[in-house]
């Protein structure tokens, strides 16, 4: 061990050695020192992290090959660092293929021993550099090096640490010579995938973590596309680069064993950036969201740097949490006053190297490049800072120049020389502010050398009366308080809100909007962190899952797992990786999911109840997962999604396997556990079977809520699991699916609409297994709903196949069920139509066999309460025919059961027909009392069919009151309606809006509505309103003044209903037509008219049209 006081004073810091006395501290208890012991030391943060480093560097890390490199073979290196690697896991990996160059010829030409010390020194300096930048050494080759860059740890740039291993190595080689004098090269490839690492091979002194994947290949096969001395790299790893590296494509490389051509490109070396940022950022920039005070706060200390005040801002914050960039909008800001910016950059690989950040920004400044020679450096350094010989003195030396010639030598100890130079940086700053003010920049506080963080100290004393403002970058790590300083603001950004995240994709997306379903994904799993939300929205743009629609983004088929960002990967894993070896229980718990409760992961851990809970305070003291009570009835939650999920994912699935199977057997013996949380589990312990019953479970437990969107994902979870074994399956095979099948396609129908292509597609899908299984009384289900679907688009024509379709299966099979149904179906048809008569008998008919006994209780087989819907048919098809009382009993009998099932969508279903039946009446308060049932109903369940009738009765309710803006927004609605495919009574609409826009006096939309209503008629076949629109179509004709066409309209209009047999079409007509006789005098005639028809109704049907219809007869008669 050292002496201290020598120790010290390599340091720079022989000044302490007092302090190190005192405290009676001598090399023998130095080493096992810890960080609190200097500072009851008083020493300051600066020499406090200078010497703290230094004491760690006396302790030899056991398995680092940089240290281990030095005194060992090659083979035992790897061999050290393999024994304490972990299990097998999948990781994202960057794989470094390094060959000498030229070693079987040279080998043919140099003596044996000669060439053992050439492999042995080549293999030495790969190993120190690759152990410099954390990499792994997995395997020697005699000339070939296999290194791996994000295990047995990750860090979040190992790709850049690759590459700049890579360059390393390459520079190293090239400067050695063979004992002979010959010049030695190497040839570097580099890729970046998903591998499987850790399996160990071999034994003793040949074991090595064998890696499973398509990267180390494909690192070796671009290694054998290199020059001598080129790094190639293909682009994937380019991708996780940025603009760090100067890249030269060679074009895309056939490579053996590899599938398609590989664009490669060769490493020219390092950019000249200013920052990391700046290097990191591959393309345009996001513009910045949800930022506006911080930057507000910014602008302010820079104002007042700009008034004398120097001002300095720390902006703190997790990594992607936006620290940088919200610098660089500031940056931009600022950019409008006449200044001058400093950069200085600080690095994770030269946390040691004092002055690092000045350095690199000096050397930006003042243009230096690779091909400059020492006149043309100390040239363009006194270019840049003057020609001070003094100054550059200080300066040279600092920047690892040698100046004596030039300036002469210095006469101070390193301490002075240390201290000199900071103080001349200081002054050269203040200097700068003399002309302009000054915005100096401090990236990345947390990796910041002791000595330039001493040098920051110093500058807050400087500036703080001149026109300087400092503004700073930091993690939360960076805890340095700057002593209190006045000067100093600090302030941590914020994860940003929904409103935020939805501004950046849209920005991303150019304006088009995102499916919801996608939204709540991104949301969920970013956790508001902007590095995440654009990572993770860029991959899904990438991955083929959406196609654009108009203005909208819309998926291209089912949703598929969604990858972590592979510019994410690196970094989660490190986070995970500086925990070993607690790292395995978040590993399990990630199983579990991002929230998890201690009493659950206590019995799937296997472990001691003390060393689970001291792993779980490390996690916690880690940040990477916050607690909610005290164990053993505490909650957990992983502080991010994206973390738990490369926790997950960094398992093999053998392991993951046999985790879901220890938590469905812990989970299943709580009975309230729900079904798709088991389904989630058995379905990851490769369970099939069991999986696919508890997702059916959840499915029909979500539907029953209802909770359709849960209820359509969990059956598609399942149908996904058994559709592998359906094609060449066994019958029951088969059948299970046509069951679920069944099921999705009438959740789809009820939650989706009837109309909706995706219930079309599923129910399709129905009938094709049913036709693979024959006799099935599935097939009946399933006609139906394909009915219903052509049906609720008004393709009256089309329906009327699959209609007599169901009629001959019911009536084949005699079931009473079926029988319900299909005549129901035929009634329906037929009303549509205007047979009225015929209708009425086809409703008997299901009405007939209807027991509810027998038949309720199937609303979730066919979408609503069979009877229910029998009872309203036959209501609104008496109410047309004017049987008025016999459609209230059916109206009564119909709502009774309807709320007595409890079942949501046969209520919707009911108040729903009874809005379109109070318009046919010109029943205001029962359209008010319906509406007032239905909206709250589908306003919570989002059930969008009901939902558009509600808006539509509402809408039509406020013009008939006046509101003339109800009549525009009918029109907007309209439109939805008719993109939604629901065209059914879509012709009843039209014409009661119709005669709201007339009363209104708003001709023009009224004849609009009218045109409307008769395309509809002739489109779909729907002419049970026909005689109500040529009523319509008279009072336009009259308001025109054209009495002679109002009389056609309405002759036609009683001719219609006398043929449908709507006897309260027909009675209406009449007493309208009568007026106009009235007017022109033919009393007469009016009479003759319109007694008759009156006559023809039952006494008590039609009870306001038959007493308009007796006043009119009265004056006619007077």
């Amino acid at each position: 061990m050292p002496d201290i006081q020598s120790w010290l004073a390599e340091l720079g810091l022989e000044k302490y050695a007092p302090a190190f006395a005192e405290a009676e501290i001598d090399s023998e208890v130095l080493a096992d020192l810890v960080e609190e012991d200097l500072k009851e030391l008083g020493l300051p943060i600066g020499p406090r992290r200078k010497i703290w480093a230094a004491i760690q560097r006396l302790e030899e890390p056991p398995a680092s090959p940089v240290d281990t490199a030095k005194d060992k073979a090659p083979q035992e290196v790897v061999a050290d660092t393999v024994a304490s690697s972990s299990d097998a896991e999948r990781r994202h990996l960057t794989v470094m293929f390094v060959d000498l160059v030229g070693s079987t010829e040279m080998a043919t030409r140099m003596d044996a021993e000669d060439m053992r010390e050439v492999i042995n020194g080549y293999q030495n300096t790969v190993a120190g550099i690759v152990g410099r930048f954390e990499g792994f050494l997995a395997k020697f080759m005699g000339d070939g090096v296999l290194c791996y860059f994000g295990w047995p740890r990750a860090n979040e740039d190992d790709a850049e640490r690759a590459v700049r291993a890579g360059l390393s190595i390459i520079d190293a080689v090239r400067k050695t010579k063979a004992p002979n004098g010959a010049p030695l090269a190497t040839r570097i490839g580099i890729a970046t995938g998903v591998v499987i690492v850790g399996d160990m091979i071999g034994s003793g002194a040949t074991q090595e973590a064998a890696v499973v994947g398509e990267t180390p290949n494909l690192a070796a096969r671009l290694q054998g596309v290199a020059g001598p001395n080129q790094l190639v790299l293909p682009s994937e790893t380019r991708r996780l680069l940025g603009q760090t590296y100067k890249l030269t494509s060679i074009g895309p490389q056939e490579l053996k064993g590899v599938g398609a051509p590989v664009e490669a490109f060769v490493v020219e070396g390092e950019t000249s950036v200013e920052s990391r940022f700046a290097a990191r950022q591959s393309g345009t920039l996001t513009p910045i969201v949800g930022r506006d005070r911080e930057i507000e706060l910014m602008l302010e200390r820079w104002a007042l740097a700009k008034s004398g005040q120097g001002q300095m801002v720390v902006v703190s914050g997790e990594a992607g949490i936006g620290k940088s960039r919200i610098t660089r909008a500031v940056i931009d800001e600022v950019a409008k006053d006449d200044h001058t910016r400093i950069t200085y950059q600080c690095s994770p690989y030269h946390a040691d190297s004092a002055f690092y950040p000045v350095i690199q920004q000096i050397a930006f400044a003042a243009g230096f490049t690779s091909a400059d020679g020492l006149d043309t450096r100390l040239d363009k350094l006194e270019a840049l800072l003057g020609q001070d010989p003094e100054m550059l003195k200080l300066i040279t030396p600092m920047m690892g120049l040698d100046g004596t010639a030039r300036y002469g030598a210095l006469d101070l100890t390193p301490a002075q020389q240390r201290a000199h130079t900071m103080q001349t940086l200081a002054k050269l700053l203040v200097q700068q502010s003399q002309d302009k003010p000054v915005l100096l920049i401090y990236e990345d506080l947390h990796w910041i050398d002791p000595t330039s963080l001493e040098l920051l100290d110093l500058l807050l004393d400087k500036v703080a009366d001149q026109r300087i403002m400092i503004l700073a970058t930091a993690r939360p790590s960076f805890e340095y308080g700057f002593g209190g300083h006045p000067i100093v603001t600090r302030f941590a950004l914020n994860r940003l809100g929904k409103d935020q995240i939805g501004d950046i994709v849209a920005k991303l997306t150019g304006g088009k909007a995102m499916p919801d379903e996608i939204m709540a994904i991104i949301a969920q799993r970013t956790d508001g962190v902007p590095l995440f939300v654009e990572e993770l929205t860029k991959t899904i743009l990438e991955s083929g899952a959406l196609k654009e629609d108009g203005d909208r983004l819309v998926l291209n088929g089912p949703l598929s797992t969604i990858a972590i960002p592979t510019t994410l990967h690196d970094s989660l894993m490190a986070r995970l990786d500086r925990l070993q070896p607690i790292k395995e229980v978040a590993q399990t718990a990630a199983c579990i999911g991002r929230e998890f409760s201690h009493g659950l992961l206590a019995q799937i851990t296997l472990l001691p109840e003390a060393e689970l809970a001291a792993a779980l305070d490390g996690l916690i003291g880690a940040e990477l997962i916050y607690r909610r009570g005290l164990p053993p009835e505490a909650t957990y939650l992983f502080k991010h999604a994206l973390v738990r999920d490369a926790a997950y994912e960094s398992q093999l699935k053998e392991k993951r396997r046999a985790i879901h199977a220890r938590i469905l057997a812990a989970l299943e013996a709580d009975a309230d556990i729900a079904p798709e949380v088991l389904a989630v589990h058995a379905e990851a312990a490769g369970l099939t079977d069991r999986a696919i019953d508890l997702w059916e479970a959840a499915g029909k437990a979500a539907i029953a809520r209802p909770a359709f969107k849960e209820g359509i994902s969990n059956l598609r979870r399942a149908i996904a699991l058994i559709n592998p074994n359906v094609e060449g399956g066994e019958r029951t095979v088969i059948e299970r699916a046509l069951a679920l099948q069944v099921q999705l396609g009438m959740a789809c129908l009820q939650g989706i609409g009837y109309a909706a292509d995706e219930t079309k597609t599923e129910m399709e899908r129905a009938l094709v297994l049913a036709d693979l299984i024959g006799d099935t009384p599935l097939r009946f289900d399933v006609i139906f709903a394909l009915w219903a679907g052509r049906y609720v688009r008004a393709e009256h024509s089309k329906a009327l196949p699959w209609s007599q379709l169901l009629l001959d299966e019911a009536e084949k099979s005699g079931d009473t069920t079926e029988l319900v149904l299909a005549n129901r179906s035929r009634g329906v048809f037929s009303m549509m139509s205007g047979r009225l008569a015929e209708a009425q008998s086809f409703l008997d008919k299901s009405l007939t066999v209807y027991d509810p006994a027998k038949h309720d209780g199937l609303a979730f087989r066919f979408g609503q309460e069979i009877g229910v819907a029998a009872h309203i048919y036959k209501s609104l098809n008496s109410l047309l025919m004017g049987e008025t009382n016999r459609a209230a009993l059916h109206a009564r009998e119909a709502e009774s059961r309807a709320l007595e099932s409890g079942h949501i969508i046969t209520i919707c279903y009911m108040h729903g027909h009874f809005i379109i039946h109070a318009m046919i009446a010109n029943d205001e308060s029962a359209l008010l009392r319906h509406l007032n049932a239905l909206r709250p109903i589908v306003e919570e369940h989002n059930l969008h069919i009901w939902l558009s009738i509600a808006r539509i009765a509402s809408d039509l309710l406020r013009a008939g009151q006046g509101d003339r803006a109800g009549i525009d927004r009918f029109f907007a609605l309209d439109a939805e309606m008719a993109a939604g495919m629901n065209g059914v009574f879509v012709p009843t609409f039209r014409v009661a809006a119709g005669k709201r826009a007339l009363a209104l006096g708003l001709l023009g939309p009224a004849k609009d509505l009218a045109a409307m209503a008769q395309d509809a008629m002739e489109a779909t076949g729907e002419r049970y309103s026909l005689s109500d629109l040529h009523r319509l179509q008279a009072e336009l004709a009259n308001v025109d003044g054209n009495e002679e066409a109002a009389e056609k309209h309405l002759l036609v209009a009683i001719d219609v209903a006398r043929q449908q047999g709507a006897k309260l079409w027909e009675l209406r007509a009449a007493i309208d037509l009568a007026r106009i006789m009235q007017e022109q005098g033919r009393m007469d005639e009016a009479i003759a008219l319109l007694d008759p028809i009156l006559n023809s109704i039952s006494e008590g049907d039609c009870p306001e049209d038959q007493a308009t219809a007796r006043a009119l007869l009265a004056e006619l008669a007077a």
